[in-house]
């Protein structure tokens, strides 16, 4: 059992990284893309720029909170260290899993997570009740979420295409 709660904590501390890597990952390619065309924007609705302030705010004060916790709690040789990687690894996983679903649009691409998409390349593109968009793009099929995307803008975008 002694040597269950360092492998526990080493195997926390992989997701922990992988899944922060995955939020670097899609921050970098969003400033890469604004670089790249200044007419990107966020295509959020109001609630949705509320959903993805909050938890940002959150994920930032559960990773701090977490990892100060995890260093206390090992400092004073409990084992409640784990909980702190824990609520890291996990806030980090629901995080990146969010921050995937931002969508935004410009005058000729869409950017849909680290996806960057021309829309004239775009084929057989659903907008459906369901709160999904589906398109081909490269002769592959692409289905994201539009839970907090507005809808009415990106219609237009993609109906502006040539």
């Amino acid at each position: 059992m002694r040597t269950f709660y360092p492998v526990l904590a080493t195997l926390m501390v992989i997701v922990t990284a992988y899944f922060t890597y995955m939020i670097i990952n899609v921050l970098v390619t969003m400033i890469k893309a604004k670089r790249k065309d200044h007419s990107l924007k966020i295509c959020l609705t109001t609630a949705g720029k509320a959903f993805y302030i909050i938890i940002t705010i959150l994920y930032i004060l559960l990773v701090i909170g977490g990892a100060a916790f995890g260093i206390h709690s090992a400092l004073n040789g409990s084992n409640l260290y784990l909980n702190g990687i824990s609520t890291v690894a996990l806030a980090s996983l629901l995080y990146a899993f969010q921050i995937a679903n931002i969508v935004l649009v410009g005058k000729k691409n869409v950017l849909i997570g680290r996806l960057l998409v021309d829309y004239r390349k775009m084929k057989k593109v659903d907008l459906n009740n369901r709160r999904e968009m589906t398109f081909v793009y490269a002769q592959k099929s692409f289905r994201f979420s539009t839970r907090w995307v507005d809808i009415a803008l990106l219609r237009r975008s993609i109906s502006r295409r040539s």
